[in-house]
C-alpha cells in the first residue's frame, strides 16, 4: 500500500503541513476524517456512549451529567467533536445515539470568553449555544426565551418576577429571533462594569435563568422527538483557575438541574480538589488520560508500543512520513511527555522552520531548536521555589508533593497505570537537571 493511500490526507509539503498541523482547534468535519485516531483505552468515548443509551433506554430519560477531566492539550475537545460526529451519523453501534439524541456542542470561549466567568455566564451561554444550534439547523422555536433574555441584558432595572413583561411587551419586539441571537451575542461579549452590571442583576435570579432555560429545552426535545446533549467545551481553561474550580464547587446542583444530557469539561485540578466527593453526588466524572511514552523510571517506551504508536499515527496523518528524519517523531513524543496539543505545536513549529529555510526533511537540529523555544516557555514561569516543588515530584511520584499550579501549567503531569504516578514534564526535567547543576555549583 503506497504511503499516500495510507495517509490520504498527510502533507506533502510544508505549507500543506502547518494547515495541517493547527493545534488551536479540534478536529471537525472532513479533517475529523483524515487525522482522527481512535485512541482505543486512551479514550473515553465507549463509555460515555454506554451511559447515554443506558440513560436514554430508561422509561424516564435519567438526563445525568458529566464531568470530562483531563489534562490541557490531552485531546479532549477533538473526543467530545467525534462523540458529536458519531451521534450525527450513527456510525456502528451508534444508530440509536443518532435515532435518540441530539448534540449541542459549543466553546464556552466564542461565547462568553475565558477570564473570571462565573455560573450566570455560562447560563445565558447555554441559551445561546441551544438557539444558535436550533437557528443552523432550521427549526423554528419560541423565540419569547430569547425577548426574556434580551430584556434582562439591555434594560437597567430588572422587574420583579411577578411583574416580567409577556413576549408581547418586550423590548425588541420588531427583531427577528436572529437578531436577537446577535444582539444577545454582543451583550454577553461586554466586560467591565457593563458585564459586572448584568450580573449583579441576573445573579437575584438565577432559579429563574435556570426554568427558562428547562423551558427550552422542552421545547428542543418536543419538536426534534430527541434527548437533549448539551456539551460545553473550554470550561477547564477559563481563568484564574479559582474562578473554573468556583463554579463547580457552589453551583454543581445548578448545572446539575437543566433538563438534558450535559458534558462539562472541567481542568484537571479538580480531579484533586477537596470538594470533588461532594461533585460526584451530582455528576459523573470521566478522566481522559494521558498517553505514557515513558515508565515510571524514566525509560521511554519503546517505537511500538501502542501509546508511541497512536501519536506518531496522529502525526503521520497530518504530515507525510517522508518529511522526517528517522526517529525525529519518536523523540518528539518523547520531549513532550505525550502532550497531544504539545506534540503536534512542535511539528507544527519545525515545519515553518523548514520552510523558511528550504530544508526538505525535518531532522534531529530542527527538532531541537522546537525543544529550545519550549525549554525557554518553561525556564520564563518557573521560580526557585517551583524547583523544589519539582525537585520533590521526580524523587517520589506522589501526589502528595504535587503543587496543582505545576498540574495546571503541565510542568507535572499524571500518568494512568493502576493508580497512576505523577512526574515533571521531560522539558521542564532537563531545567531541573540545571538548576541542581547550578545549586551544587554554589555549594
Amino acid at each position: 500500500m503506497s504511503e499516500e493511500h495510507h495517509y490520504p490526507g498527510a502533507a506533502r509539503n510544508f505549507i500543506e503541513a502547518y494547515a495541517n498541523t493547527n493545534y488551536l482547534r479540534p478536529l471537525k468535519g472532513k479533517d475529523m476524517e483524515y487525522f482522527y485516531v481512535n485512541r482505543g483505552m486512551h479514550s473515553e468515548l465507549k463509555a460515555l456512549m454506554g451511559e447515554l443509551e443506558a440513560g436514554a433506554r430508561t422509561p424516564v430519560p435519567n438526563n445525568t451529567k458529566f464531568l470530562f477531566v483531563g489534562h490541557t492539550g490531552c485531546g479532549k475537545s477533538t473526543e467530545l467533536s467525534c462523540l458529536v460526529n458519531i451521534i450525527e451519523t450513527g456510525l456502528g453501534r451508534s444508530d440509536f445515539l443518532r435515532n435518540h439524541f441530539l448534540a449541542i456542542q459549543y466553546s464556552v470561549s466564542e461565547v462568553v470568553g475565558l477570564y473570571n466567568i462565573e455560573f450566570v455566564d455560562i447560563a445565558l451561554s447555554i441559551i445561546l449555544g441551544i438557539y444558535r444550534e436550533m437557528e443552523r439547523r432550521g427549526y423554528v422555536v419560541d423565540e419569547s426565551p430569547a425577548r426574556r433574555v434580551y430584556d434582562w441584558l439591555y434594560q437597567s432595572q430588572v422587574p420583579a418576577a411577578q411583574e416580567m413583561p409577556r413576549p408581547r411587551d418586550s423590548v425588541g419586539l420588531d427583531l427577528g429571533l436572529g437578531s436577537l441571537i446577535r444582539l444577545i451575542d454582543v451583550r454577553l461579549k461586554s466586560e467591565g462594569e457593563i458585564r459586572e452590571g448584568i450580573r449583579a442583576r441576573i445573579r437575584k435570579y438565577i432559579p429563574e435563568l435556570i426554568n427558562l432555560i428547562n423551558q427550552i429545552l422542552y421545547e428542543v426535545s418536543a419538536i426534534t422527538g430527541k434527548n437533549i446533549l448539551l456539551i460545553i467545551d473550554d470550561l477547564d481553561k477559563i481563568q484564574p483557575l479559582d474562578a473554573t474550580l468556583n463554579i463547580f464547587r457552589e453551583h454543581v446542583k445548578s448545572l446539575a438541574s437543566f433538563d438534558c444530557f450535559a458534558i462539562y469539561t472541567a481542568p484537571i485540578s479538580l480531579l484533586y480538589d477537596p470538594a470533588l466527593k461532594h461533585l460526584g453526588q451530582f455528576l459523573e466524572i470521566h478522566y481522559m488520560p494521558m498517553f505514557r511514552v515513558h515508565t515510571k523510571e524514566g525509560a521511554p517506551e519503546p517505537p511500538d508500543s501502542p501509546y508511541v504508536a497512536i501519536l506518531r499515527e496522529i502525526v503521520y496523518r497530518r504530515v507525510s512520513p517522508d518529511l522526517f528524519d528517522d526517529g525525529v517523531v519518536e523523540a518528539a513524543i518523547n520531549m513532550t511527555g505525550g502532550v497531544l496539543r504539545e506534540l503536534i505545536r512542535v511539528i507544527r513549529g519545525c515545519c515553518v522552520y523548514c520552510e523558511e529555510y528550504g530544508l526538505s526533511r525535518i531532522t534531529h537540529n530542527v527538532l531541537n531548536f522546537q525543544k529550545n523555544k519550549l525549554k525557554s516557555e518553561y525556564y520564563r514561569i518557573l521560580e526557585h521555589d517551583d524547583y523544589q516543588w519539582l525537585q520533590r515530584v521526580k524523587q517520589t511520584k506522589n501526589r502528595a508533593d504535587v503543587n496543582m499550579r505545576h498540574l495546571e501549567s503541565l510542568c507535572v503531569l499524571y500518568y494512568p497505570n493502576g493508580k497512576g504516578w505523577f512526574d515533571v514534564h521531560p522539558i521542564v526535567t532537563e531545567l531541573l537537571e540545571d538548576w541542581e547543576a547550578d545549586v551544587w555549583k554554589q555549594i
